[in-house]
């Protein structure tokens, strides 16, 4: 490795700097932290969490709701305030945090305002049956935040919450199950739409993949819920779809996609499968089919991380 750099840097293809930092890391004397650093913050942020919401249940009697949310709006202002004091300004290509904690401060912060405002409707019922659309504002508020902060967290809190509040405002219409899973499919295929408009037009091109990740798995939960058996329409409906995804995802080099949907399709299939087979047989073919999909889905991200 050393007589290789030391090669590169005599034809003047290696500037000083880089073959610094690659002997560093041949060297072990510079190892990357980054991925344990950022799951450290995530869990601490996760961890603040769970302790105010404990806090505010433990201590409800005692300092009573005024203090307790003037507390809660406190925190999150702050947190919120701090990234926009502290962020790098608004530019539709990525933009990189100003330093390792921001993300997570600004994670932080949403979550508080989260937990503000399921305090504030449960002490006062200020929307009654309509507190789902605190789902529905704090969806958009946290897609606001994403985009002006290039922050795939709030992205996903954003998109999870207006799938609750869609979910909750079907339910109260008391929508038939198969228009609340015709909507689930629309919505996922919205998303996937979403992420390729990203994609193309350059505003955050970065997001595609969240946006796609929902939207996949919002079609395919849609359509597997739908599976009786080899006579059931969705059947054949989830194994072409997850067909097409297969396919885009391996010209694409998307591993996530193409698992989801290798996995989608072989659930789909053994429902369909079980239900006409009975006694031991069930549980050799689960054993056998299963060591066979693992195995295509080990060869594929080989494959994958060859090909890219």
């Amino acid at each position: 490795m050393d007589a290789f750099v030391s090669e590169l840097r005599e034809k003047g293809l290696l500037d000083l700097e880089t073959s610094r930092r690659l002997d560093e890391l041949e060297t072990r004397k510079h190892v990357p932290l980054a991925r344990e650093l950022h799951a450290l913050l995530y869990l601490g942020a996760v961890l603040i969490l769970a302790g105010v919401g404990a806090a505010v249940q433990g201590h409800l009697d005692a300092l009573g709701p005024m203090a307790i949310l003037t507390a809660l709006g406190f925190v999150s202002a702050a947190c919120v305030l701090y990234c926009f004091r502290s962020g790098r300004p608004f530019a539709p290509a990525r933009v990189e945090s100003p330093n390792v904690a921001f993300d997570y401060v600004l994670y932080l912060g949403i979550g508080v305002a989260g937990i503000f405002v399921g305090y504030l409707e449960s002490q006062f019922h200020l929307l009654g049956d309509w507190w789902d659309l605190y789902l529905f504002f704090a969806g958009l508020a946290c897609l606001g935040l994403a985009y002006r902060f290039d922050n795939r967290l709030a992205l996903s809190t954003g998109l999870v919450n207006l799938a609750g509040w869609a979910g909750v405002r079907l339910s109260r219409w008391d929508v038939p199950t198969l228009g609340v899973r015709a909507a689930a499919i629309a919505l996922g295929a919205a998303l996937i739409g979403l992420g390729e408009t990203s994609r193309r037009s350059g505003v955050k091109p970065h997001f595609e993949d969240t946006y796609q990740r929902f939207g996949v798995h919002l079609v395919l939960l849609a359509l597997l819920f739908g599976v009786r058996g080899f006579e059931s329409p969705d059947l054949w409906l989830l194994l072409a779809a997850c067909g097409a995804l297969a396919t885009v995802s391996s010209r694409r080099r998307k591993f996530e996609v193409f698992a989801a949907a290798v996995v989608y399709a072989y659930i789909g299939a053994m429902v369909a499968l079980l239900r006409e087979m009975r006694g031991d047989a069930e549980l050799w073919t689960v054993v056998l089919t299963s060591a066979c999909v693992i195995g295509v889905l080990l060869w594929a991200r080989r494959r994958f991380r060859e090909d890219a």
